[in-house]
């Protein structure tokens, strides 16, 4: 509904015009239907055209007063009355260096968001008559390359578990998932729907697969709003031939490391195809006689136990180098390690000694 403002506004201009002449000498030419990336500029297109009408030419038109407004927000996204300009921030004349004689009246969004879907007015008074037309902005975000969580982590072919794939969009989409040779599993797990803070949509879909059964390789296809498959992510269980073929992990088979000194296992990660930006999802640092791991990085977490770390200072799941350092050695330090990895591609593992020398 709109406000007393605007229509006090409407009645004052409708007197200066004259209402009788209305309709009769403006139109405006609006798009129906416009589409807007999320997080990139839109722009709703409106022109005005002068019209005869059978009546007299209209000479030296010009524009009073222009408003767009938005249905559901109360004040208007954009006003120009009679030489002042006010915006919601966000909005502006499509034009830059508009003026009350340029006829083109479209409005631009900066950076769209999914509050901005909708249908929009816009309201145009000029001194030879007013008029008014609509149009409607629908808004898309492309989903994302989904991620896989597989649960439990080193989870194999003969292992019961799950794997979780989540990938976020605009409008709401589905997840499918397919087995090696490409076919859709023909049991497909519930999708849960959540709004994000933003007003995207997060899709999640858990496959629980069955120990014994499993295939090598399940692939999370994302489809859109229009059920055309926008991306896609697959995981390869751990056990499979497939899933090794993609990762191997270079360590040195031993290592001498000083007492009281620090020590470094080098271990560095090989792609043995080329592989489209490669994630590592997860890294695993194990010593043989210790049960918790001595260093995990897990989806964007990392835990150590004390006097352990990454060997570097500023690793980051891109970098191939996983390489262990240990701060200050001690004898309890000797024995045989073991390296998991675990990326979007594959995973694998290896191992490499540390002895320790130095005086006690």
């Amino acid at each position: 509904m709109a406000s007393a403002g605007f229509l006090l506004l409407t009645l004052a201009v409708l007197n200066s015009i004259g209402s009788s002449q209305g309709y009769a000498f403006v139109e405006i030419h609006c798009k129906t239907q416009n589409i807007g990336q999320y997080e990139q500029e839109s722009r709703l297109d409106c022109v005005i055209h002068y019209s005869e009408r059978d009546v007299v030419d209209v000479e030296d038109p010009e524009i009073m007063v222009v408003i767009w407004r938005k249905e559901g927000v109360e004040e208007p996204v954009l006003k120009y009355n009679h030489g002042k300009l006010t915006s919601l921030p966000g909005y502006s004349f499509a034009e830059p260096s508009w003026n009350n004689k340029n006829v083109n009246v479209s409005l631009l969004i900066h950076k769209t968001a999914v509050k901005d879907e909708g249908v929009y007015t816009c309201y145009v008074f000029t001194n030879s008559g007013f008029n008014k037309n609509q149009t409607r902005l629908s808004v898309t975000a492309k989903y994302g390359v989904p991620t896989i969580q597989p649960q439990p982590q080193d989870i194999d072919l003969n292992t019961d578990g799950s794997l979780t794939c989540k990938s976020t969009g605009y409008p709401k989409g589905r997840l499918s998932w397919f087995d090696k040779d490409d076919n859709a599993l023909l049991e497909q797990p519930e999708v849960e729907v959540l709004k994000t803070e933003n007003g995207l949509f997060l899709l999640s879909s858990t496959l629980k697969i069955q120990g014994g059964s499993a295939f090598s390789q399940y692939t999370c296809k994302v489809f859109n709003a229009r059920g055309d498959e926008e991306v896609e992510k697959s995981f390869n269980s751990a056990g499979s031939s497939q899933s090794e073929a993609f990762v191997k992990i270079h360590c040195k088979t031993q290592n001498i490391g000083q007492y009281e000194q620090e020590s470094r296992l080098d271990c560095v990660i090989h792609y043995l195809e080329e592989v489209e930006d490669p994630e590592i999802l997860v890294v695993i640092w194990s010593r043989e006689g210790v049960e918790e791991p001595i260093l995990k990085y897990e989806n964007g977490k990392l835990t150590s136990l004390p006097g352990y770390l990454f060997a570097e200072p500023s690793w980051n799941n891109k970098n191939v180098n996983v390489s262990l350092l240990i701060h200050k050695t001690a004898v309890k330090d000797e024995g045989v390690y073991t390296c998991y990895v675990f990326t979007d591609s594959g995973y694998n593992i290896n191992h490499t000694r540390l002895n320790v020398t130095g005086e006690l």
